[in-house]
């Protein structure tokens, strides 16, 4: 079972990927969903073993730009993920 869980602290039903190591580890221990929100896109829940889930991707939105055009939210299934996400597509490659 994944030690990522949202806390309190995050405001979010999800947990918030706040680092490139987070991120990463997330992504090795290959359980859970990520839901990406966009500001110009539509929110897109992927599988953390999608291929789409790159760690340049990653650092870009939410590193360098310091998620103020989307985030990277953890959840540790897909049911959760769609819950406190309602108005989200699913990934074309992962079909999460």
């Amino acid at each position: 079972m994944s030690k990522f869980r949202p806390t309190p602290e995050d405001g979010l039903s999800g947990k918030k990927i706040q680092t490139l190591e987070e991120f990463k580890s997330i992504i090795s221990e290959g359980e859970g969903f990520i839901a990406l929100t966009d500001n110009a896109d539509p929110t897109r829940i992927h599988s953390v073993t999608c291929y789409r889930l790159k760690p340049d991707w990653f650092f870009e939105k939410v590193v360098e730009n310091k998620g103020k055009n989307g985030l990277y939210l953890w959840y540790p299934s897909k049911e959760e993920a769609q819950n406190a996400n309602p108005n989200t597509e699913n990934c074309k490659f992962c079909n999460a």
